[in-house]
């Protein structure tokens, strides 16, 4: 059911899902959250901060730039071998030595 938020149905839904929550259900959320959140520590604090994971989501990203540019490097100089080395074998055809 995709009603526009406007709607007067989606206000009653809603109304209807608020009524379903008890009233202290957004503090008891969180009073959880409180009690069961660790932080990392050692080794794991150090590989999952967010500069971390930027630098290592950095040089995957680099790695992956030159891996295909490598192969498409690649692919290319062998393509333009082939035609050279059908040029200088139509050219050893017309060389009357």
């Amino acid at each position: 059911m995709n009603t526009p938020p406007e709607s007067r149905a989606w206000y009653r839904l809603n109304q209807h899902a608020a009524a379903q929550l008890p009233a202290d259900f957004p503090d008891r959320v969180l009073r959880q959250l409180r009690l069961t959140r660790t932080e990392p520590r050692g080794a794991a604090r150090l590989f999952l901060h967010p500069f971390a994971v930027s630098a290592y989501t950095a040089a995957f990203c680099f790695l992956l730039v030159v891996i295909l540019h490598t192969r498409s490097t690649e692919e290319t100089n062998a393509r333009h071998l082939a035609q050279w080395h059908e040029v200088a074998m139509q050219t050893a055809s017309l060389d009357p030595l």
